[in-house]
């Protein structure tokens, strides 16, 4: 059985702000999401880098958490990592192609990214890989995925667009 996810039901406004099935998320343009990356870097180093990457990861495990609750009959890790990568597409934030994936890791690659467009745009290419709120994002629908606890995997940027290769490679392990 495919289960059909109605986003128009899902992804909807209450005046100003962008309520994601029932939770509130935090929506904003590409200047404000690489204007804060870049103070955050810049002012906090690898502190900075981790704030990103831990808010990133808890946001998306509290959130997806809470959706497989809402859609219980989504049982297979194959349809928790498509059922991932669409929440994902669905905010604008890229893409995300699960490979292969169990409890001890594995591959993602994303050949289109917000983060990246947003950032080349206004600062072109860097020297370091730099998506580090994609990291956190992947590592906490993981946990959530494989029922780990948060803090469970770490999640490396092996290629990245921002240093103008192809894709974003990340690699999910314990």
């Amino acid at each position: 059985m495919v289960t059909q996810i109605d986003w128009r039901n899902e992804l909807e406004r209450d005046g100003n702000r962008v309520i994601l099935s029932g939770m509130p998320i935090t929506m904003h343009c590409h200047h404000y999401n690489i204007n804060l990356q870049k103070t955050l870097e810049e002012t906090l180093g690898d502190e900075g880098v981790s704030l990103i990457y831990q808010a990133s990861e808890e946001a998306s495990f509290v959130g997806f958490k809470s959706f497989l609750e809402k859609y219980g009959q989504i049982k297979t890790i194959k349809s928790k990592l498509e059922f991932a990568a669409s929440i994902y597409q669905n905010c604008g934030l890229g893409l995300l192609h699960f490979g292969l994936m169990g409890p001890l890791g594995g591959q993602v690659v994303s050949p289109s990214s917000h983060h990246v467009t947003g950032w080349l745009a206004k600062h072109g290419k860097r020297d370091t890989p730099g998506c580090h709120f994609a990291r956190g994002w992947i590592a906490g629908v993981l946990e959530v995925i494989f029922d780990r606890p948060y803090g469970y995997f770490t999640i490396e940027e092996r290629k990245c667009k921002l240093m103008r290769e192809e894709e974003c490679v990340f690699r999910a392990k314990v």
